[in-house]
C-alpha cells in the first residue's frame, strides 16, 4: 500500500503543538512493525533536512520512504498537494496538520484521514481576524466532510 503523508508542517523550523504532533505521529507511523509493508510518501513545500526522517523502515529489505517536494507557497495544500494527490494517488492519504486539499470533485481525492487539532477559532472568535476564522471554518467543514476517518485530538474538538 502506498500511504502518503502530508508532512509539511513537520519541517517547521519553530515548532508549535501542531508541527510537533505532525513529526511524532509521521515518526511513529514509520516505525510501527508494519511500516516495512508499505510504501510511504512523505509531501513537503520544502527540502527536508536529511536526518529528519529514515528513507527505509525498520525491517524493509530497501528504501520505502520518499520525499515529494512540490513547489509553491501560498495555499500550497490546495494547489501544489491536491494536484499531486490526484495525478498520482497514494492508496490512502493522511493529513495530521492541516485541511484536506480542496478539490472537486471531492472523490477525486485518495481515501483520506485528517486529524483536527481545535476549534478555537470557534470557540475564541477574537483571537482569529475574520478572514482567518472564514478560512479555517471552511477548511475544518471541508476536511471533516470528505475525509473517511477524523482524528480528534482534544475533548473540545471531539
Amino acid at each position: 500500500m502506498i500511504i502518503g503523508i502530508d508532512a509539511s508542517r513537520a519541517l517547521r523550523a519553530r515548532r508549535t503543538g501542531t508541527e510537533r504532533y505532525s513529526l511524532e505521529i509521521t515518526r511513529h507511523l514509520l516505525h510501527l512493525p508494519e511500516a516495512a509493508e508499505h510504501t510511504w510518501r512523505l509531501y513537503a513545500d520544502r527540502e527536508p533536512p536529511a536526518d529528519l526522517l529514515p528513507e527505509r523502515t525498520p525491517g524493509a529489505a530497501e528504501p520505502n520512504v520518499c520525499w515529494r517536494v512540490l513547489p509553491g507557497r501560498r495555499l500550497w495544500t490546495h494547489r501544489a498537494l491536491g494536484s499531486e494527490v490526484t495525478r498520482d494517488r497514494p492508496d490512502v492519504l493522511f493529513v495530521p496538520a492541516h485541511v484536506l486539499p480542496l478539490v472537486m470533485p471531492p472523490s477525486r481525492l485518495p481515501p483520506s484521514v485528517v486529524t483536527v487539532h481545535d476549534l478555537g477559532y470557534h470557540l475564541f472568535p477574537d483571537s482569529h481576524t475574520r478572514s482567518q476564522r472564514l478560512y479555517l471554518h471552511a477548511g475544518t467543514r471541508w476536511s471533516v466532510a470528505a475525509a473517511r476517518a477524523v482524528i480528534a485530538v482534544s475533548q473540545s474538538t471531539a
